[in-house]
């Protein structure tokens, strides 16, 4: 029986604030820890505050809780990745905040020299290392990856995607004109090794490593369209289905495994 597990409630702070949610899960072994992120902002000030739940023995704790100020007034929507026992957040327009669960610190990076986060300009990608985090912005039509090692920040990429995107639009007439020049990224993958991308009502698929680019999906709505929400995921493929049980009813001659196809 499937059991649908409510969010921890708290008591909502006096005042103009905002409040975002977000579910992070991190691997442990064969397992998954699963902790939820409330980040409580003041319309009024640049105070911060971020509560950290895990969910232990089905019930969500308080994990942790840490407030800070920051130079700037938050992000409307901040963003979220968790790296072994950190969770960086974009918070702000020119850094990033840092909370260290296993000493239950807070800390600030700054973005790299000419870095701003705009409207869906610039993203956060895990990485490997649990001590660095990729950063992964497109400008126009560049693509640049950054990575965050040793408290310093290293362009490991430049990818200039004009000639991707025009080759796209001759293969794809759908992809429009007055579009080409207006990237969004919607979602990264870990490593840096993917991103999806809105350009109009064409949502983009990148293979960073191979330099390839594609139409994936085409919104209908021609008046009214945007995409907020790609929770991409990986999985063995071909995929193999269980045998069935056979039944007294059928032929044994009958096919009773189906591989996908």
């Amino acid at each position: 029986m499937m059991t649908v597990l409510p969010f921890p409630r708290y008591n909502r702070p006096e005042g103009r604030f905002c409040i975002w949610p977000c579910l992070l899960s991190k691997e442990q072994g064969d397992d998954l820890s699963y902790f939820y992120v409330l980040i409580e902002s003041s319309e009024e000030t640049t105070k911060v505050t971020v509560r950290v739940y895990m969910l232990q023995q089905g019930v969500w704790r308080t994990h942790h809780t840490l407030a800070t100020d920051q130079p700037s007034l938050p992000l409307w929507d901040p963003k979220l990745v968790m790296v072994d026992s950190k969770i960086y957040i974009t918070v702000a327009p020119r850094n990033i905040m840092v909370l260290d669960l296993s000493v239950s610190s807070c800390s600030t990076i700054c973005l790299p020299q000419g870095v701003e986060y705009g409207d869906r300009d610039a993203m956060l990608s895990r990485a490997d290392d649990a001590s660095s985090v990729y950063l992964i912005q497109v400008k126009e039509l560049q693509l640049h990856i950054w990575l965050h090692k040793g408290n310093n920040w290293l362009l490991v990429d430049t990818i200039f995607m004009s000639e991707m995107v025009a080759d796209l639009r001759m293969q794809d007439y759908t992809v429009e004109d007055e579009h080409i020049d207006v990237l969004r990224i919607l979602q990264v993958g870990d490593n840096a090794e993917f991103v999806f991308f809105q350009m109009g009502r064409c949502i983009l698929y990148l293979d960073i490593k191979g330099k390839t680019l594609r139409k994936v999906y085409e919104m209908k709505d021609k008046d009214s369209y945007s995409a907020y929400y790609i929770f991409p995921f990986k999985m063995v493929w071909p995929p193999i289905f269980p045998a069935l049980k056979l039944n007294l009813q059928e032929s044994p001659s009958e096919e009773q495994y189906h591989p996908a196809q």
